[in-house]
């Protein structure tokens, strides 16, 4: 094999250590092996810093593994435009955020934190060189990325699709794809396209955001090895996944090397060696403790459970409401099949709670009926029946556009 530059050996030793004929990316078009992809990378390989934003498709993948592997730090912006280059800081990958909370910020992260989640990721997984993983994101992403650099470091293979599509990602499940990354949303439309089985499927890591009561559980009817799954971009992705052997809940467990601790006003904090020390332009933390803005509880046995966020609390007449814990009820009712909770501004109030869902019923059916299973202060003050709840392109509830919606409305 064509050696590559050794500026980075951290992501370099992992393709070097596997034979070149073996596959490692096939997309729609044709297949690429270690070896292909080691030319494609020194290709393009400089030792500056640079900026893209890589797509799904081959090209974003040589790119993406260029940047971090030939010398320079890459920039994964997610369109956003960079004009000058702040202090990197040792990192050798800066991923931005997604900025559906605030503005997005560039994550620092460096050779370390990268091999330390990769290393996480096999031991607690178990994937290893007869994996494929399906990945139908933008690289972009720390989704897309993640994905791609755990397969390299387990010498598996990736298998990449434009974008998510239920047809084709149900009929690469039924190829030779055994481990699946998907948000709530693209499991609920793949279960309604095709439940399966598929035969050589062995993980499917749920995250991104809240999973609806029920869900899982329709998975495990249908035969899928779901998995719930935590994690952000600052832990470049799953940093706590439910182990594959555990019967399946709405908890995960630590990835090996991980350290969690519940705060006193809620929040989960994690401490690992593959967590960023830092944002770009900022200095690093002082405290190896990263407190996340997701409040969480821990049983008794280790396990982890993401209640919400603690920063989309809203305030209603001096009380505090989580919007996820009102829409967990409301998903319950058999009239709404999706909820949204934003907060409008209002003068006596402060703010009060409008619902947006979608759903056969009509507004008026459900102050009542929550009524009966949630404090009067959350139940929301106006309901407003819209045909989709508006979402990123990850699948994502999209909050601001949703925020928009209700004051129109």
């Amino acid at each position: 094999m064509r050696e590559l530059k050794r500026q980075n050996r951290v992501v370099i030793k992992w393709f070097e250590r596997v034979e070149p004929e073996r596959t490692f990316l096939r997309t729609p078009d044709r297949d690429w092996t270690y070896g292909g992809t080691v030319d494609q990378i020194n290709r393009r390989s400089v030792s500056q810093p640079r900026a893209v934003s890589a797509g799904i498709d081959a090209e974003g993948v040589f790119e993406t593994l260029a940047g971090v592997a030939g010398g320079g730090v890459l920039m994964l912006t997610r369109g956003i435009e960079i004009s000058t280059f702040p202090d990197l800081d040792g990192a050798s990958l800066v991923v931005f955020t997604s900025g559906t909370s605030g503005s997005p910020k560039g994550v620092r992260l460096t050779a370390s934190n990268l091999e330390a989640a990769c290393q996480a990721s096999v031991e607690h997984l178990g994937h290893g060189p007869s994996d494929t993983w399906l990945v139908a994101m933008p690289m972009s992403h720390v989704g897309g990325i993640s994905a791609l650099l755990r397969s390299a470091y387990a010498g598996g293979s990736v298998r990449l699709l434009p974008e998510f599509d239920p047809n084709s990602f149900a009929s690469a499940m039924h190829d030779d794809v055994t481990m699946v990354s998907v948000v709530p949303t693209m499991l609920h439309r793949l279960l309604d396209h095709d439940p399966g089985p598929y035969a050589g499927l062995r993980a499917v890591l749920v995250g991104g955001g809240p999973i609806p009561k029920g869900l899982l559980e329709r998975a495990v009817e249908a035969g899928l090895p779901v998995l719930p799954t935590y994690g952000m971009t600052e832990t470049f992705g799953q940093i706590a996944t439910l182990r594959p052997d555990s019967p399946v809940r709405y908890h995960t467990h630590p990835l090996p090397g991980v350290d969690v601790r519940i705060d006193d006003d809620g929040r989960i904090a994690l401490r690992s060696r593959q967590i960023s020390r830092g944002y770009l332009g900022e200095s690093d933390r002082d405290d190896p403790w990263f407190v996340t803005s997701d409040v969480g509880e821990v049983d008794k046995e280790g396990a982890l459970r993401v209640i919400g966020r603690a920063d989309a609390v809203i305030v209603t007449g001096g009380e505090n409401v989580n919007p996820e814990r009102v829409e967990v009820e409301l998903v319950e009712h058999d009239e709404i099949d999706q909820a949204v909770i934003v907060g409008l501004p209002d003068v006596e109030w402060g703010s009060i709670l409008v619902c947006l869902y979608v759903g056969s019923g009509e507004a008026g059916d459900f102050s009542d009926w929550l009524r009966g299973r949630l404090p009067g202060f959350m139940v929301p003050k106006r309901f407003i029946k819209v045909e989709a709840i508006p979402r990123t392109e990850l699948g994502k509830v999209d909050r601001v556009v949703a925020l928009g919606l209700a004051a129109d409305g």
